[in-house]
């Protein structure tokens, strides 16, 4: 989390704190309903960091930041979006960006579509709906309990 805060550089709005999932959302908005700014939902689950981007800040970021942010550790950013048509996957491995996929039904001058995952039963991935696979299948991906992380609005 002290890379990531220092990688991502937005101020911390407050101190991380425990939340049940199902209770992150609330959390994480105002009593408008709005964000109250970029909202993670991070915990550790089989020895992975899983931060998960409720706010969606983090979606578009190039593969060569995350990258910069990975270091020589093995990452995996996946995200999809079913409302507005949109999916990511990055895969990095031993300090190579091995996928990098990105699909965005309104903006299609930002896909990406490098690299493959060997043996993966998402690839080929054509559009959103693989990247969404990949997260929904991911067992990864859960945790009853998590630290809501909100950071300062992007100006």
């Amino acid at each position: 989390m002290v890379r990531f805060a220092s990688w991502f550089g937005l101020p911390e709005l407050e101190p991380p704190k425990v939340v049940p999932l199902l209770d992150a959302v609330d959390a994480a908005c105002d009593e408008n309903g709005q964000w109250r700014g970029s909202a993670l939902y991070v915990y550790e689950n089989s020895g992975w960091t899983v931060f998960e981007d409720l706010s969606g800040h983090c979606g578009s970021i190039p593969a060569n930041s995350w990258l910069s942010f990975a270091e020589s550790d093995d990452f995996v950013f996946a995200g999809y979006n079913d409302a507005i048509s949109y999916g990511e996957l990055i895969v990095i491995e031993n300090g190579t960006v091995v996928r990098e996929f990105l699909y965005d039904a309104d903006n299609a001058e930002v896909n990406v579509n490098r690299g493959e995952l060997t043996g993966s039963p998402i690839e080929p991935m054509e559009s959103w709906i693989e990247a969404a696979s990949f997260v929904d299948d991911d067992d990864l991906a859960y945790s009853e309990n998590g630290l809501l992380w909100l950071h300062g609005k992007p100006a």
